[in-house]
């Protein structure tokens, strides 16, 4: 029985190493399972085997762009070599080429729109290849006419944003004064200042000793005369007659010539 074992065995190991398609064939089997992961896994290690087979470089970028990885399709397609010879060969592998670039562009579409417009530039080179080694491939046709709407799309979105954004920094300077009337705002909120801070100055009493100082000035000829009661002289008025009285009153000289002239009065007879 062990001998028997040991006989599948040895024959399934025979047929492996004399296979040497066996893992494409797993491979395929997978990506008809829908199993596209696990198929690009098994295509990678056929090509361990052929590094230059086209047919595996092929069928792993077709197993990769279904497994949703572009990246790594769009290497695996860029190894399939290409000639005038086999046009429809040609035709076939520029249309994968140009929707790896297509999903590659769609995918950073929101994020960078300049990146994704020149992933869809590439795509659409590719797609004119494929419809010139084929013009009657009507595949690479309709997405060559998508693609372009996509980017005339884009770029439309594109030129409204920039719009918005100019009007927005025109309204901005629009609501911003001048730099001249910024300066004079600036330098007329300070003579604000100085005329409010001058006028609460004149409005508060002055000193005591500028006080005196102008009762003083306002002294001569200017200080109102102190209010007198009624029948009193001023004393301009009184000034006025004692000048008046000076003319008769009786000088030392005089009062001396009198009394040598004067009569000593007799004593009145008694009765």
């Amino acid at each position: 029985m062990k001998r028997a074992l040991a006989a599948v065995a040895l024959a399934a190991v025979s047929v492996g190493w004399l296979d040497e398609h066996a893992k494409a064939r797993d491979a395929a089997r997978l990506y008809s399972a829908g199993k596209y992961e696990e198929s690009a896994a098994r295509y990678n290690k056929a090509l361990t085997d052929a590094p230059d087979s086209p047919l595996l470089h092929v069928n792993l970028g077709a197993a990769a762009y279904k497994a949703g990885k572009f990246d790594d399709a769009l290497t695996a397609f860029q190894q399939v070599p290409t000639s005038d010879a086999d046009r429809t060969h040609t035709a076939r592998v520029a249309y994968d080429l140009g929707n790896a670039k297509y999903r590659l562009g769609e995918a950073s579409a929101t994020s960078d729109a300049k990146a994704a417009l020149g992933l869809w530039a590439e795509a659409l080179v590719f797609y004119r290849r494929a419809m010139a080694a084929a013009p009657e491939d009507v595949d690479a046709k309709f997405n060559y006419e998508l693609v372009t709407k996509k980017m005339d799309e884009l770029r439309k979105k594109l030129e409204e944003e920039q719009k918005k954004k100019d009007e927005q920094k025109q309204q901005d300077q629009e609501q911003q004064p001048p730099p001249d009337q910024q300066q004079g705002d600036q330098q007329q909120q300070p003579d604000q200042q100085q005329q409010d801070q001058q006028q609460q100055a004149d409005q508060r009493p002055p000193p005591a000793d500028q006080q005196k100082e102008q009762q003083e000035s306002a002294g001569d000829g200017s200080q109102q005369q102190p209010e007198r009661k009624q029948g009193e002289m001023s004393r301009q008025e009184a000034a006025a007659l004692l000048d008046g009285e000076r003319d008769h009153e009786v000088q030392p000289d005089e009062m001396a010539r009198r009394a040598q002239r004067a009569v000593i009065a007799q004593p009145v007879q008694d009765w």
